[in-house]
């Protein structure tokens, strides 16, 4: 998991991951030298966090992916600036001066929660489509279609680094039946 300041990590339910931080530039146009701001993608939702009080205190609001209206990166020729739109804000949530790179990959990653396409968030890539272990141990080791498709979604999970190299052979022997304790 991504670092994170800890009234964010308090704000994390158990089985959600943080993607990616994008923060605010500290120098540059629209940068903020004492408080920048940062936007957190999870897997469930997007946490923007905004220092105040000189970085003493902060504001921090939770958006679910469904609650999203719009994503807008305004490109610079250095930084970024993303626009938050959500559906129950009146502001919109700014992040100015981030990086090029960083804002693109958040896009991708707000417009993917969108579809409900990461892991632990809607139905394509939940770890229940996969079974549960009991379910998995049971199934023989004869590969059907059905047990081809939950392969496919458990590399496509280790590619992704949601799960580690040992959970991926575990869950796939769980899967074939070839369950050694």
């Amino acid at each position: 998991m991504l670092k994170a300041d800890t009234d964010i990590k308090k704000q994390l339910l158990e089985t959600e991951v943080i993607l990616l931080q994008v923060k605010q530039s500290r120098i540059g146009p629209g940068g903020s030298m004492f408080t920048p701001v940062s936007i957190y993608v999870t897997n469930m939702r997007v946490i923007y966090r905004k220092p105040i009080w000189a970085g003493l205190k902060s504001e921090i609001i939770v958006v679910n992916y469904q609650d999203i209206a719009d994503i807008r990166l305004k490109r610079g020729v250095v930084h970024t600036d993303i626009s938050l739109k959500t559906r129950f804000h009146t502001d919109q949530l700014l992040v100015r001066g981030a990086n090029n790179n960083l804002s693109e990959r958040a896009n991708a990653l707000v417009q993917q929660g969108i579809r409900q396409e990461h892991v632990g968030q809607g139905k394509h890539h939940d770890f229940d489509s996969l079974g549960s272990v009991d379910t998995i141990s049971q199934q023989k080791v004869d590969p059907t279609l059905e047990q081809i498709d939950k392969l496919a979604k458990l590399a496509d999970l280790k590619q992704k680094g949601v799960l580690t190299e040992e959970e991926f052979h575990r869950l796939k022997d769980k899967l074939l039946g070839n369950d050694v304790k």
